[in-house]
């Protein structure tokens, strides 16, 4: 038989005030660079550049892939602590009745 699966959700809203926290800061910095990468674009005329930019849009993509992938997790942790909540209540309300 399956061990059953425990789920402190104290524990699911302190990830998830946490990783919000975390991705604010993260989406603060990355607007910098990208406006920092705009100047520069602006006047860098070079080879190098020319080798350089190929490097930053995969760095652009790769960052808005786990940009993507952390929104996803932050929505399955938000459901989680929903189903967690509507579970609690359930139960409560089944154990009242039972009292009753």
């Amino acid at each position: 038989m399956a061990e059953q699966t425990k789920f402190n959700r104290q524990d699911a809203e302190d990830l998830l005030r946490e990783l919000q926290k975390f991705n604010n800061i993260l989406n603060y910095e990355w607007i910098k660079v990208l406006r920092k990468w705009e100047t520069l674009q602006s006047c860098w005329h070079d080879k190098q550049f020319e080798e350089f930019e190929p490097l930053f849009q995969k760095f652009k993509a790769n960052y808005q892939d786990a940009e993507n992938k952390s929104e996803e997790f932050i929505r399955f942790i938000q459901e989680q602590i929903t189903i967690s909540e509507e579970r609690q209540r359930v139960l409560s309300n089944f154990q009242r009745i039972r009292n009753s």
